[in-house]
C-alpha cells in the first residue's frame, strides 16, 4: 500500500494543537511530531545531562500519513486549514507561509527504512550483535560467532551506540564462567545477554522504563536465556536485597545516574569486583572516577569512541 507523506514545520506553541486536530481525522495514519522546546527536566537529580546533551530546536517537524487515494491539492487544503485554525485562536504558528511537503511513500520504506541504519556488530572474539531483521543475513566470520539477538522495540539499546560497543568490549575482557553479574539500565538487555553468553553464572537486570523491562524480557527470551537472566523493574537498586553480592555490575546510563548508584554498587560488591559504567562524555568522566574512588574503587580501565567514554573500575 501507499501512502501521502504530509512534513511542514510550526512554532513549538502549535505543535500540540495542530498534532491533536490531525488526529481527529478518521483516516490519518499517525502524526509525528519531532522539535525541542523549553521544558522542565522531570527528573532533577538525575543531572545536568538535559541541559548538556539536548539542543533546543527553533521549530517542530511535523510529519502526518494519509491513505493514497486523497488527492495532494485536498490534503494541502485540509493541512493549511488545520494551520489556520490554530492562528485564528491566537496560537503563534510560525513567521510567514507554512511550506507543506508532500510525499508519495510505500509501506516498506515507512515501516522498515530506519532499520538500514542498524547492521551486525562483533564484540571480542566470538560474539555478533545481530538486530531480529538480519539473523538469516550473516555471512563469513560473523555466521561463525554467537548471536545476541535483539529487536529493539520502543527501548534503547541495538548494540549501534559507541557506549554499548565500548561496554560489550569491556564484558568480552573480563566475564569469568560462574561471575554474577549486574546490569543497572538495562534497556533492550544487549549488555546482560552479552554477559550470558560470555559465560556469566547469573545476570540481574534493572530498568526503571517498563517499556524496557518488556523489551528485555522478550529479547532475553529469544536468546533461550530466561533460565539465567532475571530481569526486573526498579530504580537503581532501591529495595533491592542487601546480602545479594555480584562480582561485575554494568551502568551504562547518564553520568549522575551512575554517581547515584557507585555506592550503592560498592556495598554488593567484594573487593576484586569490578563495575563497568558508561553513557557519558569525556567531559563528565572526572565527576564519574571522583565518585568511584570515593566508595574504594580504584580506575582500571578507561575506553574511548569519539566523545564517549566507559570506565572500568575495581573494587580495592
Amino acid at each position: 500500500m501507499h501512502w501521502w507523506h504530509v512534513q511542514f514545520r510550526v512554532a513549538h506553541e502549535a505543535s500540540d494543537a495542530i498534532a491533536a486536530l490531525l488526529q481527529e481525522f478518521p483516516d490519518v495514519q499517525g502524526v509525528q511530531l519531532e522539535g525541542i522546546g523549553e521544558f522542565e527536566q522531570p527528573h532533577p537529580e538525575y543531572g545536568e545531562w538535559f541541559d548538556e546533551m539536548i539542543v533546543p530546536t527553533p521549530d517542530v517537524a511535523v510529519a502526518v500519513y494519509f491513505p493514497d487515494e486523497y488527492d495532494p491539492a485536498e490534503l494541502r487544503d485540509r493541512i493549511q486549514g488545520v494551520i489556520d485554525r490554530v492562528a485564528a485562536a491566537g496560537v503563534h504558528v510560525g513567521d510567514g507561509p507554512i511550506d507543506i511537503r508532500i510525499d508519495a511513500i510505500d509501506d516498506s520504506v515507512w515501516l522498515n527504512a530506519w532499520k538500514e541504519h542498524y547492521a551486525p556488530i562483533p564484540v571480542g572474539d566470538s560474539l555478533v550483535i545481530v538486530p531480529i531483521w538480519h539473523v538469516d543475513q550473516l555471512t563469513g566470520d560473523l555466521a561463525l560467532r554467537e548471536r545476541i539477538v535483539i529487536e529493539p522495540g520502543m527501548a534503547f539499546g541495538t548494540g549501534a551506540h559507541q557506549t554499548t560497543q565500548m561496554c560489550a568490549a569491556a564484558l568480552a575482557e573480563i566475564v569469568t564462567p560462574e561471575a554474577r553479574v549486574l546490569d543497572v539500565g538495562t534497556g533492550t538487555g544487549v549488555l546482560a545477554i552479552a554477559a550470558a553468553r560470555l559465560g556469566a553464572q547469573r545476570v540481574t537486570a534493572i530498568d526503571i522504563d517498563p517499556v524496557a523491562v518488556r523489551a528485555a524480557r522478550e529479547n532475553v527470551a529469544r536468546n533461550e536465556l530466561a533460565d539465567r537472566i532475571q530481569v526486573s523493574e526498579g530504580n537503581l537498586l532501591t529495595g533491592f536485597a542487601e546480602g545479594v553480592q555480584f562480582d561485575i555490575a554494568i551502568a551504562n546510563i547518564l553520568r549522575d545516574i551512575v554517581i547515584l548508584l557507585v555506592p550503592q554498587v560498592a556495598s554488593r560488591m567484594p573487593a576484586g569486583g569490578r563495575f563497568l559504567t558508561s553513557g557519558y562524555i569525556d567531559t563528565q568522566a572526572p565527576a564519574v572516577e571522583a565518585a568511584l574512588r570515593k566508595s574504594g574503587f580504584t580506575i582500571e580501565k578507561r575506553y574511548q569512541r569519539d566523545d564517549w567514554v566507559a570506565l572500568l573500575a575495581v573494587k580495592v
